[in-house]
């Protein structure tokens, strides 16, 4: 899928408005479905006109392009806010735990205009370009943090297992509760590490990754 643009003007009044169209678009869409938003609402929302709605966007198709590119430009920022925040030096186990806890907060963003976009591309469309580009970054950058701890790593294929806890990870992101995603990276932890003994902070909140609670 090619990457739209949005036809804004680069006056600051232009990008507001455009701003407060793709927001209103994007409540709509969590609340009503794709099918059942009209660029007519939106604007309305928007406190906007249909013609400025026009003047950005070819149609509707052309605006949910644009509001996938976004809402994973918003996944993405959070994820380099926490790379830049973050301290490396945590405890495999610990890393594990705010890793889950950043997927699953990730997750969040724009979940219901997300899920709604993706259902409207259809069954056999798959994820679009941006989401497939930031995963991929995501598992990378998951995959590195990890590696560095490699002599905590009792896996007989350091980088299979570290692959496996990244997909397992991204793929449980919306299920996670409290008691499930302890228990999750228990088991992911001893997938890495073996029997070897957790270190004394285990379990211990992970402030680090807590930026946006």
């Amino acid at each position: 899928m090619e990457q739209v643009v949005a036809r804004a003007p680069k006056q600051h009044r232009s990008r507001r408005t455009l701003q407060r169209i793709a927001r209103a678009a994007l409540e709509l869409i969590a609340q009503n479905g794709v099918e059942g938003t009209t660029v007519g609402a939106i604007t309305r929302r928007a406190g906007s006109s249909v013609g400025s709605f026009y003047a950005r966007f070819d149609g509707k198709t052309d605006l949910l392009v644009y509001l996938d590119e976004h809402i994973w430009e918003r996944v993405e920022e959070r994820w380099s806010d926490a790379m830049a925040e973050g301290r490396l030096d945590l405890p495999i186990d610990q890393l594990v735990r705010g890793l889950a806890r950043l997927y699953a907060d990730m997750d969040l963003v724009h979940r219901g205009a997300r899920d709604a976009i993706g259902r409207a591309r259809g069954p056999g469309a798959g994820p679009s370009d941006a989401a497939v580009r930031i995963r991929a970054r995501v598992r990378e950058d998951s995959a590195r943090l990890l590696l560095e701890k490699r002599d905590a790593i009792a896996h007989s294929d350091p980088e299979l297992a570290v692959d496996t806890v990244c997909r397992t990870l991204e793929t449980a992101a919306r299920l996670f509760d409290p008691v499930f995603l302890e228990d999750l990276c228990t088991a992911l932890v001893t997938h890495l590490v073996g029997d070897r003994p957790s270190s004394p902070s285990a379990g211990a909140n992970v402030e680090f990754f807590d930026i946006w609670s």
